[in-house]
C-alpha cells in the first residue's frame, strides 16, 4: 500500500470514530443480572460499556441497570422496568441539547446532568399518567401495569473531601413540577411525593414521605410507601363518607303536617272546592324510597354487569367505583393480597389466582385488556 492510500486511510478513520462516538447518548455504566437494549428489531445485550442510542428501549428482567449519558445524566432502572430513550441532543459547542425519556413500567431514578441544569426546558421525562418537568434535580418513578405513577422528589448528595482525609456530604433538593392532563402540582422539599391515577385525574397534593435517602439506597421504592396508601385510604373514605352523609331527616316533605286539616274544610261541599289551591297528601314514604332508589344507585349492593361492588361474602373480590377509576382488591388470610387501579375508560377481563382460590373470566366492561393474577406461597 503507498503512502498516500495509508494517509488516507488514516484520515478516514479519524473522520470516522468521532461520528460513532456522536451517535452514542451514554453507555451501560452498570448491569446487574438481565437486561438488554431494544433497538428497532435487533435486541443488545446489556453489558457494560454498550453504546446506548436515542430511540433505544432499555428492559429489565430480573436485572438492574444504570445509563451514564454523556452530559452526566444518570439513570437507574430497578427489575421489571422498561426506558425508552425518546431523544438525546448534546453539543456544548453549539448549545444544542434536548433529553426526553418515557419510563413505561417499574421504578426509575433519573439523576439531572447538565442538559437540565442549563437547558431545562428541553428536558422531558413522561410517564403513561404524567409529565415531569425537572429543574436540575433527583427524584424517583414508580409506574405500576395500570399505568398510575408514583414520584418522589429526592435529594441531589455528593460527597465533598474536607481537611483531615474526611468527606463530608453535601445534598441540595431542586424541585419539579408534576402535570396530568387536569393539574399540576410543585415538589420542592426532599421526599415529597406525588400519585397521578391516569392522565385524566389531577396528581396528588404533596405528601411528605418518612423516609431518607439510605431507605431508598441506591433506587428504588417498588412500592408504594406506607403514607401514600394511607393517604388514599382516607380519600376513600372520605368519598363514602360524603356519599353516606347524607341527612333524610332533612328532607323537605317531612316539614309539612298533612293532618292538620281545618275544621271550616270539613263542612265543604263539592261545590265549594277549589281544586287548583288543594294541598294534595304525598306519600312520604313513597317519596324517600324514591329518593334513596336514585341516591344509592350504584352502592354496594348493586352490580355491575354481573359484578357485586363491595365485597362480595362468596369470593372475597372487593370492588369500588371510584370514578374515573376501579378499584379491586382481594385478600386471601395468607399473607397474599392484591389491589388494582383500572381506568373505567377501557374493559378488562381479570383471571385471579390466590394459592387454592381461583376466579376467572371477572369482566368490567367488554373485557378487551386481559390481566392475570397469580399469586403463590
Amino acid at each position: 500500500m503507498s503512502t498516500l492510500h495509508k494517509q488516507i486511510k488514516f484520515c478516514f478513520l479519524l473522520l470516522l470514530f468521532p461520528c460513532v462516538a456522536f451517535g452514542n447518548a451514554g453507555e451501560i455504566g452498570k448491569i446487574q443480572g438481565s437486561g438488554v437494549l431494544e433497538r428497532g428489531k435487533i435486541v443488545v445485550d446489556g453489558i457494560t460499556g454498550v453504546g446506548v442510542q436515542s430511540m433505544d428501549t432499555a428492559v429489565t428482567a430480573k436485572g438492574k441497570m444504570r445509563i451514564d449519558f454523556v452530559d452526566d445524566t444518570r439513570v437507574d432502572i430497578t427489575e421489571h422496568s422498561r426506558l425508552l430513550i425518546d431523544d438525546f441532543v448534546f453539543d456544548p459547542g453549539s448549545g444544542n441539547a434536548s433529553l426526553g425519556l418515557t419510563a413505561a413500567l417499574g421504578t426509575v431514578r433519573y439523576a439531572s446532568g447538565q442538559i437540565a441544569k442549563n437547558s431545562r426546558q428541553d428536558v422531558k421525562i413522561s410517564t403513561p399518567t404524567a409529565v415531569v418537568g425537572v429543574r436540575g434535580t433527583d427524584f424517583s418513578m414508580t409506574i405500576d401495569e395500570t399505568g398510575s405513577s408514583t414520584i418522589i422528589l429526592l435529594p441531589s448528595c455528593t460527597d465533598v473531601p474536607i481537611p483531615g482525609g474526611k468527606v463530608d456530604r453535601l445534598c441540595v433538593v431542586g424541585e419539579i413540577e408534576v402535570s396530568s392532563d387536569v393539574g399540576t402540582v410543585i415538589l420542592n422539599q426532599a421526599f415529597q411525593a406525588t400519585v397521578v391515577e391516569t392522565a385524566k385525574n389531577k396528581p396528588m397534593d404533596p405528601l411528605k414521605l418518612n423516609i431518607d435517602e439510605n431507605m431508598i439506597s441506591n433506587l428504588l421504592i417498588i412500592r408504594k410507601p406506607v403514607e401514600i396508601n394511607e393517604e388514599e385510604e382516607r380519600a376513600r373514605a372520605k368519598a363514602l363518607a360524603d356519599f353516606l352523609g347524607i341527612d333524610f331527616l332533612e328532607f323537605e316533605e317531612l316539614n309539612a303536617d298533612y293532618l292538620a286539616l281545618q275544621t271550616k274544610d270539613i263542612w265543604m261541599t263539592e261545590l265549594d272546592i277549589d281544586y287548583l289551591a288543594q294541598d294534595f297528601l304525598a306519600d312520604v314514604l313513597d317519596l324517600i324510597n324514591q329518593q334513596l332508589t336514585r341516591l344509592m344507585r350504584g352502592a354496594l349492593d348493586e352490580r355491575v354487569q354481573g359484578v357485586q361492588l363491595g365485597k362480595d361474602p362468596e369470593t372475597g373480590i372487593e370492588l369500588y367505583d371510584l370514578k374515573p377509576s376501579w378499584l379491586i382488591k382481594r385478600e386471601d388470610g395468607l399473607g397474599n393480597t392484591f389491589e388494582l387501579r383500572l381506568d373505567q375508560s377501557y374493559g378488562y377481563n381479570l383471571n385471579m389466582q390466590q394459592n387454592d382460590f381461583e376466579y376467572r373470566d371477572y369482566q368490567l366492561g367488554d373485557g378487551q385488556n386481559e390481566i392475570d393474577i397469580i399469586q403463590t406461597q
